[in-house]
């Protein structure tokens, strides 16, 4: 047993908690006498049974104190760490910070990321439904131009679905000088005043953009939720968010009466284009934009301090080393690591799997702990049947120790663990286990072990830590791709990469595509990712198209292939089913194409679309012999006859069997990577309002997803409305979210325009053209669909 379990039990003695192990062994005692009453009647001290339940319940109440170690301990490995990211779990910063949602949220984050900013100030248009931003630049040193493209991009990076950012105007802002005459103390610091003054100055005039660190507001005792609402900043938190209608220069009088070494404040004002202001300052759009103005070298200081009767000179230079310090300081005390804020628990390393076996605390009489050649055989019998109870003890501690391993999401193979007790911990023990005693116990535990099962229920209460759940009950209806065991794992995974993912689906789960990353996979956006993972699409490129373009292939519904009329119920065995095998080598690889390169379906460069719906199913193959031929046929989806394509034909009747094979995984994985969707934010193509023959409403609140309906499951309606359904339920309910589904030439000519309109945003060209064809194009294929009125063709 362990040699610091005495402390907690006098502990949980000392504060009334009841004792364990007479409660146990009172349990046992009721037991036994309602199960074998007839054949126990001595139930006094000197009975072995009574001293072997004893022992069983101290080591009981010995496996209960190691599960009563904080769950620190119990997570931590033995290199004294704690593996949160393959737990599962995420820092307090990451899952309590949301992306910016409102005005203030986003000027909160664009001042964090720009430092060449000096304000910020995101103001809704009315007209449009688009934000007009009015910005202060720092200083001088990037054009107008370069500065409105940085603006734009960091907007795109955090921008939700339905949002954009319009106009921008850089103003400049209101350069105010302050004049004091200030009467000081004699052990003042003429220069450390003045300094201070106007540090006070800057702040009071730039308020709206002064921030606090992290630190100071947890040190205010502000809890984590509390100080991670809005955006994550680590240059800080804006102290004042709501916008100034004025600024009184009433509110300067007494900050600056209580700087240190002032006595008195004499007289003060602010010069802003040569006059002075004694009550208010005006303003720029409604907005406070102003800066402070430290007097040019040279100039006479327009700060007077006395000491008395007597004016005090001041050095000029001094003064604006000492600001400059201040202002440096102020910016190193914003700026912290959030990481480094928010210090994760840190457990202590604890062998819970190391066990002590209760034969060493038996009395020395029963003769177990001497030299295993010395023991008789009565006492060999004792020992293997104290080694049944033992094992289980041993195997908890076990499964204990394990623990980091069974809440892991990337084990997936075991949930149940086991260890077997060597001559250390029981003198003899090997002479009473089997020779494979391991190998049979793992058969034992994989037979029980329903790992698919209880991996699901951990997950599930994983993802329920972070109030989210998981519903696969209507996907698992259309698992066109799988066979049912690895159905049942695919959905396992779909839930392990939800919960890598959980900050995605969480904070970023309305994330609109940032269209001006320069990799596809930094632009899809949190609301495609979440559309993606729920649904288990298999999108891994930009283009749907991609998947089949890539082997030279088109896909068509109107190319037929050779068509044969054969009844697949006659009984002389014409159509023999094919068996699945297993393929040494991948779906897409070189050998896989050199077999494909038999299929008749896939010559030529157009293949018809049924062949990529159907051809994903074994079954819907047969094999017929043809004189000294095997012929590969594939059954025509939704025929009202016995109708049959031809697929190939062999000489041996295995290179069928291969062929189907192949073919059906090849088709399953182009199916799969064809399935995607595009979101088109119509308020984005605003440009073409002038030019395209459009309603003014198509653009106010629109969204439109498109989705490829040549693939097995997007071919099947009921996979339709899923999508639909899912699709609609996580937009933001402001928009009116339609759903389209698509041919294949549609899709590709709809990628291209598309592509066309994002590289001209990117590069910052004029979006005009290129967005009046995507309009014009995303109209006409709404009109077919019966979205728009009027009638309209998109071929």
């Amino acid at each position: 047993m362990s040699a610091d379990s005495t402390g907690p039990a006098l502990a949980r003695r000392q504060s009334g908690q009841p004792d364990r192990f007479n409660q146990l062994k009172q349990q046992a005692l009721a037991d036994i006498v309602q199960l074998a009453a007839k054949r126990w009647t001595d139930y006094n001290l000197h009975d072995p049974g009574i001293t072997l339940l004893e022992q069983l319940c101290f080591s009981l109440t010995e496996l209960e104190y190691r599960c009563d170690f904080n769950i620190e301990d119990l997570l931590t490995s033995a290199h004294g760490e704690i593996d949160y990211q393959a737990l599962g779990l995420v820092a307090p910063q990451h899952i309590l910070s949301c992306r910016p949602t409102t005005a203030e949220d986003y000027r909160r984050y664009l001042l964090d990321c720009l430092p060449q900013l000096a304000d910020i100030h995101l103001l809704t248009d009315k007209l449009t439904g688009l934000y007009r931003a009015v910005a202060v630049a720092a200083d001088s040193s990037q054009t107008s131009e370069q500065l409105k493209a940085a603006i734009r991009r960091c907007y795109s990076a955090r921008r939700n679905l339905g949002e954009q950012l319009g106009e921008i105007e850089l103003l400049q802002p209101l350069a105010c000088q302050p004049e004091a005459k200030l009467q000081i103390h004699a052990a003042a610091d003429p220069v450390e005043v003045v300094a201070e003054l106007y540090y006070r100055c800057r702040q009071l005039l730039q308020q709206s953009s002064e921030r606090q660190s992290y630190a100071e507001l947890l040190a205010q005792g502000l809890s984590y939720a509390q100080l991670f609402t809005g955006p994550l900043t680590p240059g800080g938190v804006l102290a004042h968010c709501a916008q100034q209608n004025s600024v009184q220069l009433e509110a300067f009088f007494q900050p600056l009466q209580h700087i240190d070494g002032v006595e008195q404040l004499l007289q003060f004002a602010l010069r802003c284009d040569n006059q002075l202001y004694y009550d208010s300052l005006p303003l720029q759009q409604g907005l406070a934009l102003y800066c402070l103005a430290l007097p040019e070298s040279g100039s006479s200081n327009a700060i007077s301090l006395y000491l008395g009767d007597k004016r005090v000179s001041v050095g000029q230079e001094a003064v604006v080393q000492r600001y400059q310090q201040k202002i440096f300081h102020q910016y190193s005390r914003w700026q912290l690591e959030p990481d480094r804020l928010c210090p994760l628990p840190q457990g202590r390393y604890r062998p819970l799997a190391h066990y002590h076996t209760l034969q060493q605390l038996l009395p020395v009489n029963y003769g177990l702990q001497q030299n295993p050649a010395q023991l008789l055989s009565a006492q060999w019998q004792l020992k293997g049947y104290l080694l049944l109870f033992e094992q289980l003890l041993a195997n908890f501690l076990a499964q204990l120790q394990q623990l980091p391993a069974l809440y892991s999401p990337d084990n997936l193979n075991q949930s149940y663990y086991f260890q077997l007790l060597n001559d250390s911990q029981l003198s003899g023990v090997n002479r009473l286990y089997a020779e494979d005693m391991a190998t049979q116990l793992t058969a034992v535990y994989q037979q029980f072990d329903n790992v698919l099962a209880r991996k699901h229920r951990l997950l599930d209460y994983l993802l329920a830590l972070y109030g989210e759940s998981l519903n696969q009950h209507s996907l698992q209806h259309y698992d066109y791709y799988h066979s049912a065991h690895s159905g049942a794992v695919r959905r396992l995974q779909q839930k392990v990469r939800y919960l890598k993912k959980i900050v995605v689906m969480t904070r970023d789960r309305v994330a609109a595509p940032d269209h001006y990353a320069s990799l596809w996979r930094d632009a899809i956006g949190g609301f495609v990712q979440k559309q993606a993972l729920l649904l288990d699409l298999g999108q891994t490129a930009q283009s749907l198209t991609t998947a089949v373009l890539r082997y030279k292939l088109r896909l068509s519904s109107k190319r037929q292939l050779q068509s044969l009329y054969l009844d697949e119920t006659r009984a002389d065995g014409l159509l023999q089913p094919v068996p699945a095998i297993r393929l040494p080598f991948a779906p897409d690889s070189r050998r896989a194409r050199r077999r494909l390169a038999a299929a008749v379906c896939l010559q030529g460069d157009t293949v018809p679309q049924q062949v990529l719906q159907s051809g994903i199913n074994l079954s819907h193959y047969r094999i017929s012999q043809q004189g000294q031929d095997y012929q590969l046929l594939l059954k025509v989806a939704h025929s009202q006859h016995d109708e049959w394509w031809l697929c190939g034909s062999f000489r041996q009747y295995r290179g069928a069997v291969i062929l189907a094979n192949c073919l059906s995984r090849f088709l399953c994985q182009l199916s799969y990577q064809s399935e995607g969707l595009h979101v088109i934010e119509h308020l984005l193509l605003l440009a073409a309002k002038s030019q395209a023959r459009v309603p003014a409403s198509f653009y106010n609140g629109q969204l439109t997803v498109l989705c490829p309906n040549w693939t097995a499951r997007f071919a099947d309606p009921g996979f339709q409305r899923l999508v639909a359904e899912s699709v609609q339920l996580n937009c933001p309910a402001h928009l009116d979210c339609q759903v389209l589904f698509i041919s294949f030439e549609r899709m590709h000519r709809f990628e291209r325009l598309f592509k066309y309109w994002r590289s001209a945003v990117k590069a910052g060209q004029p979006l005009q053209d290129s967005a009046t064809a995507l309009v014009q194009y995303l109209y006409a294929l709404r009109k077919a669909a019966g979205l728009e009125g009027g009638d309209a063709s998109a071929d």
